[in-house]
């Protein structure tokens, strides 16, 4: 299957509408071990993701592809050491001798001083087989534009949905193509906001899209989970779509989605206040 599990769950503070009640390690395995029944093999991770890491090696993850990602660079500290340490410490949380993929976490670590250092010694840790592949979690889609001119990453992870819809761009499309990028989509649900309607007044501006698009879903008996995950399901150019879930029923009625919408409605909004999630904490 196309999912990837997404771990930023696993933090309790994570999305909008989050089920109240813990979300323990034990149930977190059952998650896992569901996953992977049904062919769901791929999980998503982060080093800033908690205590994510240590869960997944105390679980067991040795037949998933795991990707995870870099922690910040810190000021004044040797690029490599810090780069190494992190990829050994994440294998050693993950109980790993290699993952699928490392992500560059933040593109401002790829500023003008660390840049030529920073891809050598991810390239480095791609040589000695750490790692099958290298790229780069993005904000913005329009970023690869500028990345482009100086690396072809592996991998890149993107944020998509029925709101930020930049991934359909033809422009980008063809750098992708042109440059075999593999291309993983996040943020489908928006954090919850597409899927559950929200009283959080700092949202308000934006109530006419949400209402809109539960009343077209409700008009086209589907859930708003579904629809949104069709959307981005549809889009032949992705290769993987990041889902974090909060138990193990989200995974169930992910997996027994069968609907097919032909037409999506056009909901596009280009507001970086509500498509980023970083954002949020000023609105």
């Amino acid at each position: 299957m196309k999912i990837l599990i997404g771990t930023a769950q696993f933090d309790k503070n994570y999305g909008i509408s989050r089920p109240a009640g813990k979300f323990n390690l034990a149930q977190k395995k059952k998650l896992i071990k569901f996953a992977q029944k049904n062919k769901i093999t791929g999980i998503d991770t982060a080093k800033s993701y908690k205590n994510a890491e240590k869960q997944l090696g105390q679980i067991g993850v040795k037949n998933f592809s795991v990707v995870s990602k870099l922690p910040r660079l810190k000021k004044n500290l040797n690029i490599e050491k810090q780069l190494m340490f992190s990829i050994k410490a994440s294998l050693q949380n993950l109980q790993l001798k290699s993952m699928y993929a490392i992500l560059i976490h933040d593109l401002n670590d790829l500023n003008i001083n660390n840049r030529e250092k920073y891809l050598s010694v991810l390239k480095k840790i791609k040589k000695i087989n750490l790692v099958k592949k290298i790229g780069i979690s993005l904000y913005d889609i329009n970023d690869i534009k500028k990345i482009i001119k100086y690396w072809k990453p592996d991998l890149i992870q993107i944020p998509y949905n029925i709101l930020d819809r930049g991934l359909n761009d033809r422009s980008i499309i063809r750098i992708i193509k042109k440059n075999k990028i593999e291309i993983h989509a996040r943020s489908i649900f928006l954090q919850g906001l597409l899927t559950k309607k929200t009283n959080k007044k700092k949202f308000n501006r934006w109530k006419k899209i949400f209402s809109a698009w539960f009343v077209w879903c409700k008009k086209q008996r589907v859930e708003p989970f579904e629809a949104a995950y069709l959307y981005v399901k549809k889009n032949v150019n992705i290769d993987k779509i990041v889902i974090g879930f909060d138990n193990l029923k989200q995974v169930e009625d992910i997996i027994k989605i069968k609907k097919k919408i032909k037409k999506f409605p056009n909901f596009k909004c280009t507001d970086k206040k509500l498509i980023n999630p970083s954002n949020w904490s000023s609105l």
